[in-house]
């Protein structure tokens, strides 16, 4: 058994509720591991002092209190939505005519704006690039992914063509060094 296992199985083991034979294998871990045992001892020791704490007992008009300040509570957080509410339902209004109005024109004023500041005559200069000249040949492609070798690989299975492409690695290396 490795510490995974035990702590995952701990509830269990200090409950009492595991087989015999995962009982003995719990026992013989803690035995064995140092920070198992110790996981152990603070366990059962927190419950030692949970099981013998006092039992409270609350005074006789405890619920009766309790339940008026729950009830108290609730009134409060039912006026807080209701002042929600209201405060946003006169935050919108509906927009005028006149707001239309200025919201247009302002977008017209931009729209002048922007054309007046761009050039207007609808030129365009051309990007010239460099010419590019090819220098060395292209290679010759690989011997090993011909269409024909492609073509008969499985599909699905990595590991065939893999192993297939190591075995001919020689012949292609042998093949490099000699151009």
């Amino acid at each position: 058994m490795n510490c995974r296992a035990f702590r995952s199985k701990h509830d269990a083991y200090v409950d009492d509720t595991l087989s015999g034979v995962e009982l003995d294998a719990m026992a013989r871990h803690r035995n064995l591991c140092e920070p198992c045992a110790r996981l152990d001892t603070r366990v059962r020791r927190a419950l030692l002092v949970a099981h013998n704490l006092p039992v409270i007992q609350p005074s006789a008009r405890f619920t009766e209190r309790l339940q008026r300040r729950l009830a108290q509570e609730r009134l409060l957080i039912a006026s807080a939505r209701v002042s929600r509410a209201e405060r946003e339902d006169h935050w919108w209004r509906p927009l005028t005519v006149g707001a239309y109005a200025a919201m247009a024109a302002g977008m017209l004023a931009a729209a002048g704006l922007a054309t007046a500041l761009t050039d207007g005559t609808g030129e365009r200069d051309t990007i010239r690039l460099a010419p590019v000249v090819a220098y060395l040949p292209e290679t010759e492609p690989s011997a090993l992914a011909t269409p024909a070798m492609v073509a008969s690989m499985p599909i699905g299975m990595t590991v065939w063509p893999a192993l297939y492409v190591a075995q001919q690695t020689p012949w292609q290396f042998a093949s490099d060094v000699q151009r």
